[in-house]
């Protein structure tokens, strides 16, 4: 064998199409070398594998062209494993070959760089593929958080004043290369400030600290270091700690200490000075008696502008009255004044002054002139309001504030380096870019080209500037409009003459990422034809890279709320957000008089389609009814998804009754008319709609609900169609009430029993067990589905008695498959309701004793709602794991999915909902598909078990496997039968 040996790709003996893994193998044994590569040709993916048999060839292959991931043994001829990491820091995955008892040579491979270590005589075909796939995605993940990191320390590094992050002991967490050179710390400095800055971390100052973190309250002083700087420290406490702000306003206080000094000097050739009369105060104000000459370069007020007049004409409509006011009652009471405020010089420019006035006395004691000296602090405000706006901005960013918010934050921020020139921000979304923001005087006439289609372009097919700065991703400057050979969007030309503007500057905000397009784009617009200077441009390009930062936070953010509020199938509001809706419109409604109603939709025959045709004709067909109710109902109605096939709507309304039910039957008719296109077949569906009034009906949310409940199963039972719920009727309906009254007595008939669906390991696919589904075969009506005579249970509380012989027959069926099979195990749902039982816990032991069963055999699956709204859920479930047995979170992601749940209570395992299923197809860059591996690396991180439910494709459950799932269940692998159907292992 030569020391470089190149292999051609191993075909992949089946598996979902993907692209190739290509692995650098350095190991000097041929025998070994065969075998890792025959290992990955067993697996199901396409890898391509090179050999080399040095460590020096190992270098040179990896300087000429980097592979995925790299398969190094420790033992090689001419130098070990480490020495190959040390000389060649390859910028790829690395996995470090070694043998049984070698754990000290694998923690230095890992601290050496490697990404992970296997064990040569424990390898397998899937976990040597495994393991060479999670190297790879930790090296991108920690590629990844070492690029967000540097770009967040460069966001905080670019702040003047200094920044530190304590914990709650004061500790360091963080500081900023400005607050280091503040404290005059070294480059690494201990997290006990106390010995190196005794002078902040002692005395009061320290009661300041503690006294702010207590009362959760911001603080503010000023401090000396000893020899050094005068600090302005602000106090910020939050949950974890203490952020503290430093600024050197040493200079200001100094300069503060000279013109207390210069306050009785009549002439200051550095300061602009003002001698009044001392009278009168009230009225017109004194009158100016002598200014100098700086005064004059500062304001343009010649003295022949001035004397006689009062200095009052310096003030405009920004100058605050709080300020004014102030000074006045200084003057009236002969005291000093010492205030900053905004002035005007003569051709209208603001200017920020230090003001500083004091009454002048004669020989006699009586004071007959004021002094007042003015110093232009307008470089210092402005700045110190880019610092403070910057400041907020990040502070929006953390908070989770809305995109436009920081748009607007963002424009004003440029605004500062800019002057009156306009800013405007546009949003990508899609194929359209949008205004979404925009500062200064003439922003009215900007938007009220809206109504023209101006503020929106479509990048599809237009050709003009900011359409170009997104396919280029480069700024595109132009300096005259008016010019011919400047393309522009539609109608822009006229519009931006019309409000005589002729120079645009268009910048993108470039996305983190480079195969995406950037995020949007900022255009500054200017009255004068010109071209920018070159700090307008640095100052644009610095407004580009943060936007891109806060944009990108505050989409994910926004996209995190989406997935918490809407229906992930169709896009619909789910049932918190219709509640918060619908008590919106009930508080409006008793307010304005507005009529209201509420209606709840069901489809019918939906379990027919669900049975025939597979759960995924079924999710096409409710994203596609969800779109058809969207269309054909008006704009000012909700439309929202509870659950299953039931929708609920909101819909107000100002005409007669009859009227608007005539309306609203001939918009279902529309709606349902048309069939439906579900897997090349046509479905003629309809829907029974049940409608409530508010108030007749009644004035909450619940009520409304169930009278439109109670009012749609009488349209089902009518055949369809649009039904008023009816109060006299409502007490003699036979539908539900019948229903819940033979739910009392199939327990003791025996209707009830359970069918098990089976779940299998991802990758082997061995049985792992099943789990246990409730259903209820009546003797007229035939098997009646969960999803109808749960929720009956539940409001009944007849789901505790079912619940507790759920529990029992799934143990005892468990308990009789365990003894020629013992690694099985069952899955049982909780209601939320056994959850307020007392003796639930009690229960549980009692049965797994009965039956002889260990707790670890059975997993309870329980619902984000039980840890929302069951006081005493984490002792209860904490109880339970003490028995030994398993808490899955069932359902994953159809609500609120707060992490802090993941993290707060005793679960070990989540099922993530069907629902995220819809779309996948294997495509890693799918959204379907990244919002999966984002949930299976937080699962893992937390150290749960995935169980993925709704698999009914091989694309699905290929994909779900190579993500790391590690148990599968669906159609697909197998339908819930009756144990005596259940097919157990040979």
């Amino acid at each position: 064998m030569t020391d470089l040996q190149r292999v051609t790709p191993l075909p992949a003996a089946s598996g979902p199409a993907g692209r190739t893994l290509r692995i650098l193998i350095v190991e000097d044994s041929e025998e070994d070398a065969w075998t890792y590569q025959h290992l990955l040709r067993r697996a199901a993916v396409q890898v391509q594998c090179e050999v080399v048999v040095t460590g020096a060839a190992a270098v040179e292959a990896l300087r000429r062209e980097l592979p995925d991931c790299v398969l190094l043994d420790f033992n090689l001829p001419d130098m070990t494993g480490l020495e190959v990491l040390a000389e060649a820091r390859p910028a790829c995955a690395v996995v470090m070959l070694t043998g049984v008892g070698d754990e000290q040579i694998a923690v230095q491979a890992m601290n050496a760089g490697a990404q992970d270590y296997v064990v040569k005589s424990s390898l397998s075909a899937p976990g040597l593929l495994r393991d060479l796939e999670r190297a790879v995605e930790k090296y991108r993940l920690q590629r990844e958080l070492t690029v967000s990191r540097e770009r967040m320390q460069a966001a905080l590094g670019s702040v003047d004043d200094g920044l530190l992050s304590l914990d709650r002991d004061l500790n360091l967490l963080y500081l900023n290369p400005a607050a280091r050179c503040l404290l005059q710390l070294p480059d690494a400095p201990h997290a006990d400030l106390g010995a190196q800055v005794p002078w902040m971390f002692s005395g009061a100052f320290l009661k300041v600290m503690r006294a702010a973190l207590d009362a959760g309250e911001r603080r503010s002083a000023e401090l000396r270091a000893p020899q050094g700087p005068w600090l302005d420290v602000r106090l910020y406490p939050g949950p974890g700690g203490l952020t503290v702000t430093l600024r050197d306003v040493t200079q200001r206080r100094q300069e503060e200490e000279r013109l207390r000094l210069l306050e009785s000097v009549a002439v200051n050739a550095r300061e602009a000075v003002v001698i009044s009369e001392a009278e009168p105060v009230t009225g017109e104000g004194p009158r100016v008696v002598y200014v100098n000459e700086a005064f004059t370069r500062m304001t343009g007020y010649a003295p022949e502008d001035i004397i006689g007049r009062t200095p009052r004409i310096l003030q405009g409509p920004a100058s605050d009255r709080a300020v004014l006011d102030r000074i006045r009652a200084n003057l009236l009471s002969w005291t000093p004044v010492d205030e900053i405020i905004q002035n005007y010089s003569k051709d209208g420019t603001p200017i920020w002054v230090h003001l500083s006035i004091v009454p002048v006395p004669d020989a006699r004691g009586w004071f007959t002139h004021w002094v007042s000296v003015q110093r232009d602090v307008t470089e210092d405000v402005q700045r110190e309001r880019r610092d403070r706006t910057r400041r907020e901005l990040l502070e929006m960013a953390a908070a989770g504030r809305p995109v436009e918010d920081l748009l607007d934050g963002l424009c004003r921020l440029i605004r500062l380096d800019l002057g009156n020139l306009i800013v405007t921000a546009w949003l990508r979304d899609g194929h359209l870019l949008t205004l979404r923001a925009s500062v200064n005087s003439d922003v009215d006439a900007i938007r009220s080209s809206e109504q023209q289609g101006i503020a929106q372009v479509d990048l599809r097919s237009d050709e003009g500037v900011s359409a170009t700065v997104i396919r280029t991703r480069q700024p595109v400057i132009v300096d005259d409009i008016r010019s011919g050979h400047v393309t522009l969007h539609r109608g822009a030309r006229e519009a931006l003459l019309a409000s005589e503007l002729h120079a645009m500057w268009t910048l993108p905000v470039l996305s983190s990422r480079a195969d995406e397009p950037p995020l949007g784009v900022f255009t500054v617009f200017s009255h004068e034809p010109r071209m920018p200077a070159p700090p307008e441009l640095a100052a644009l390009q610095d407004l580009t890279g943060l936007a891109s930062l806060l944009i990108e936070r505050a989409l994910a953010q926004t996209r995190m709320q989406r997935l918490a509020m809407y229906d992930s199938l169709t896009g619909l509001p789910n049932r918190a957000l219709y509640l918060e809706y619908l008590t919106q419109a009930l508080n409006r409604s008793s307010h304005t008089g507005e009529r209201l109603a509420v209606g709840l939709l069901d489809l019918n025959r939906f379990k027919v389609i669900n049975d025939t045709l597979g759960h995924s004709a079924g999710d096409e067909l409710l994203a596609q009814v969800a779109q058809r109710l969207r269309s054909s109902f008006r704009p000012s109605d909700v439309i929202a998804r509870m659950g299953g096939d039931e929708f609920t709507l909101i819909l107000p309304f100002s005409s007669e009754k009859g009227v608007f039910r005539s309306g609203i039957e001939q918009l279902l008719n529309t709606c349902f008319q048309t069939p439906f296109q579900v897997k090349e077949q046509e479905l003629f569906v309809t829907a029974s709609l049940g409608v409530a009034f508010a108030p007749e009906h009644g004035t909450d949310a619940e009520t409304l609900l169930s009278a439109a409940d109670l009012a749609m199963y009488r349209a089902k039972r009518t055949g369809g169609g649009v039904a008023e719920f009816d109060p006299a009727a409502a007490a003699l309906q036979p539908g539900r009430v019948s229903l819940e009254t033979d739910l009392y007595h199939a327990l003791e008939r025996n209707e009830l029993e359970l069918h098990y669906q089976p779940l299998f390991q991802a990758g082997t696919r061995e049985l792992l067990g099943a789990e246990a589904l409730c259903r209820w075969r009546h003797p007229r009506l035939g098997m009646i589905p969960p999803a109808e005579f749960i929720p009956l249970a539940e409001n009944s509380g007849l789901i505790l008695p079912i619940g507790a012989w759920v529990l029992n027959e799934a143990c005892r069926q468990l308990a009789r498959w365990r003894v020629r099979h013992p690694q099985l195990q069952v899955g049982v749902n909780l209601s939320p309701r056994q959850f307020w039982n007392p003796h639930l816990v009690q229960s549980v032991r009692e049965t797994l004793e009965r039956h002889a069963l260990p707790g670890s055999c059975v997993v309870l699956e329980i619902t984000e709602s039980v840890l929302m709204n069951v006081p005493d859920a984490e002792a209860t479930l904490r109880r339970l794991r003490d028995m030994g047995v398993r808490l899955s979170l069932d359902d994953f992601g159809t609500g609120y999915s707060s992490l802090s749940y993941l993290n707060r209570f005793p679960l070990t395992a989540l099922k993530i909902d069907r629902s995220f299923l819809n779309g996948v197809t294997g495509d890693p860059n799918g959204t379907p598909e990244k919002v999966i591996q984002a949930v299976m690396l937080l699962a893992h991180a937390l150290e749960l078990r995935v169980t993925t439910e709704g698999i009914e494709t091989p694309e699905q459950a290929a994909f779900i496997e190579e993500v790391g799932g590690d148990i599968l269940q669906g159609y697909l692998l197998g339908q819930p039968v009756p144990a005596d159907q259940f097919r157990l292992p040979d």
